[in-house]
């Protein structure tokens, strides 16, 4: 099952890169504490253990029920008109009325009874509200050290999201948000347990970069002008290896694509079998066979069979951008 975004024109849609540490907090949580494996690193993980306490599992049975997504508004950290920071988010929810999210209960499931995993959060809503703000005090008191290291990839990676919009290459970075993702033939699309179909139409897109497992995704597809995204910080092994030193100029085209997908294109001059781009890049042929795919759904390449072997092509596409952005 997956929800799609219509995206027809993804060249026009205006975007933005939004900071939330809220949200990658709320991905933690879930994932370490909640069972909801996404793939972060282990170090992570028992950071976010060695600060949970008993009374966490008033927010956890709400969060984190098998098969439900859908959860109101207060648990994220808010529109992103631009950075919201964790301790605003956390200074609301200690603030607000419980009637406030029985509201925001109401309007996420359509009028109807909240399921039976939110019953805790509507028979007690401010009691709810402050265990989840305490949980993500803590919970950030034990990564933001993690953050802060990680603010080198985080500004390459909006400048990645920068070069794609302007560019016109917006799709490419759509296309490579997830591993479950894809965009095609003007949809954007990733596995859901409550799928859902929408259109971007006129509305901003708004992309939220976490420290996260590589298969976490966070979405709000349905705001009357904003449509957000929270996808996964490209390559978080490098902050669990050694602290970040600092940011390397990086080719536009590495910015866009990566630095394996980069190599792949760049390398595709004339054409080369799969298993020569796996001499040239350093990668397992899985690897290869994986970044492949990814530019062949994004239209830069394609292979054709010859005999035995699989001969990859550059398109007039990935011709262009080769052109466009390599230095």
């Amino acid at each position: 099952m997956r929800t799609t975004l219509s995206v027809q024109c993804p060249q026009r849609v205006p975007v933005a890169v939004s900071l939330a540490p809220g949200l990658s907090m709320l991905a933690l949580i879930t994932d370490a504490l909640g069972g909801r494996s996404r793939g972060a690193p282990e170090s992570w993980r028992r950071l976010v253990r060695s600060v949970a306490v008993p009374r966490d599992t008033l927010v956890l049975r709400s969060l984190t029920a098998p098969g439900f997504t859908v959860a109101p508004d207060l648990v994220f950290p808010g529109v992103p008109t631009g950075d919201i920071t964790i301790e605003s988010q956390i200074e609301l929810l200690r603030d607000l009325s419980g009637d406030v999210l029985l509201a925001d209960l109401a309007q996420s499931f359509d009028g109807r009874t909240p399921p039976a995993h939110w019953q805790e959060a509507v028979d007690h809503p401010e009691r709810w509200m402050r265990a989840y703000a305490d949980l993500l005090d803590r919970v950030w008191g034990a990564m933001s050290e993690v953050w802060r290291r990680a603010r080198p990839l985080i500004d390459r990676e909006i400048e990645r999201v920068a070069v794609a919009a302007a560019r016109g290459a917006t799709d490419a970075v759509l296309n490579d948000l997830h591993s479950g993702c894809m965009f095609r033939d003007g949809a954007f699309s990733f596995p859901d347990a409550e799928p859902g179909s929408f259109s971007i139409g006129s509305r901003r897109l708004v992309l939220m970069p976490m420290l996260s497992g590589r298969s976490a995704l966070v979405s709000s597809l349905d705001g009357p002008e904003i449509v957000w995204i929270g996808y996964p910080l490209p390559v978080v092994g490098a902050l669990t290896s050694a602290p970040a030193r600092g940011r390397a100029k990086a080719a536009p085209l590495v910015l866009l694509l990566g630095e394996a997908r980069a190599t792949v294109l760049t390398a595709l001059d004339r054409p080369r079998t799969m298993g020569r781009l796996a001499e040239i890049t350093g990668n397992a042929p899985n690897a290869v066979t994986y970044h492949c795919d990814r530019l062949e759904t994004a239209g830069l390449i394609e292979r054709r069979r010859s005999g035995r072997e699989v001969h990859v092509h550059r398109t007039d596409r990935g011709d262009a951008l080769v052109g466009l952005l390599a230095t």
